[in-house]
């Protein structure tokens, strides 16, 4: 039993020969104990084929070229899609048809912080994550797990002043936080310093009246009627991304350009008929239908990304560590030519 459960385990890994995969993922290919396929991948590593580092309580696998080079089969026919709550993904209805069609299922699962979301991606709680940018780059060079498809929409944010001065609230490592970055190094507003906050619950709850807000649709509708003031939009502030698609690499080169092709295609059908999906983009996230309405207007699709706005991310937000070119190895090159 043992020699064919090590078998099954190297015909996987063959298929991700130069790939970082999360270990979660053998776990569940597998449907063995994570004990024994730990045990396996521990034999493994010490013959050379593959490679293992821990990151926090998860593990990554790093699998050696020599091991194979041939193309995953298509195991995976239920894709898990981590979304933040949030109204910018208006097109993910068309993405979901689109993907059906292509005979996947999908699960969507939402998260209340954009960071959480990519985190799952990383360490392969989801297969796919649709997030912002920033916390994509961030985490990447510690999981090398995932690439990104370099398109999506921009806006769907606001800077609101709670009324007195003090310090400028915005969510962590997100698209927010690149925009707070922006704010305080043009110097557009006298914040009292940054602080920093966990999910939309919890910029809901300040009970303080003093500060800035930089958050998104549909949080700041909330917030504005509360008697919270607009000074900062997208109209003011030239943001060119927001979130975009991440796909793990253990969904396999081919499940990943299907998935791409999907994804832009719905960005597009998107930009023809924003109102389109409002009511079944409504039952997923419980965002009340006529509150998404607003936000058709709010969101558009960005211009055409490229690795030029990677360096862009990294000089002005990314670490100095690593060394920033590692942040273009996150791009999926397949995905940015049929954008070309």
């Amino acid at each position: 039993m043992g020699s064919l459960l090590r078998e099954k385990i190297i015909d996987i890994l063959r298929s991700y020969g130069g790939s970082y995969v999360p270990q979660s993922y053998i776990h569940r290919a597998v449907n063995a104990s994570k004990s024994r396929v730990s045990e396996i991948l521990g034999e493994l590593e010490k013959e050379g084929l593959i490679s293992r580092r821990s990151i926090g309580r998860s593990r990554v696998i790093y699998v050696y070229p020599g091991i194979s080079e041939r193309e995953p089969k298509e195991r995976m026919r239920k894709i898990r899609i981590g979304i933040v709550f949030s109204s910018e993904y208006l097109f993910l209805p068309s993405f979901l048809k689109q993907i059906k069609a292509k005979g996947y299922e999908a699960e969507i699962i939402i998260f209340r912080e954009g960071l959480k979301a990519t985190k799952a991606l990383a360490e392969g709680a989801v297969d796919a994550a649709i997030s912002p940018l920033p916390g994509q780059l961030y985490l990447y060079p510690m999981y090398r797990t995932y690439s990104i498809v370099l398109n999506g929409l921009s806006g769907g944010f606001k800077v609101l002043s709670l009324g007195e001065p003090g310090p400028l609230y915005s969510s962590l490592i997100s698209t927010m936080d690149f925009i707070r970055n922006a704010i305080l190094s043009r110097k557009e507003l006298e914040a009292e310093g940054t602080s920093y906050y966990r999910s939309p619950e919890e910029i809901l709850k300040l009970k303080s009246r003093k500060g800035f807000v930089v958050t998104w649709h549909p949080i700041y509708i909330e917030l504005e009627r509360r008697g919270a003031k607009p000074v900062l939009d997208s109209s003011n502030l030239e943001i060119r991304f927001c979130c975009t698609l991440a796909l793990s690499n253990a969904l396999g080169k081919r499940t990943k350009l299907k998935l791409s092709k999907s994804y832009l295609r719905a960005l597009r059908d998107f930009e023809r008929d924003p109102g389109k999906g409002i009511e079944h983009y409504s039952s997923l996230t419980g965002i009340d239908a006529s509150i998404l309405k607003s936000a058709t207007s709010d969101y558009r699709i960005v211009d055409p990304l490229d690795l030029s706005s990677i360096d862009e991310i990294v000089e002005s937000f990314a670490p100095r560590i690593p060394e920033g070119n590692i942040y273009r190895e996150a791009v999926d090159r397949e995905a940015l030519e049929l954008l070309q």
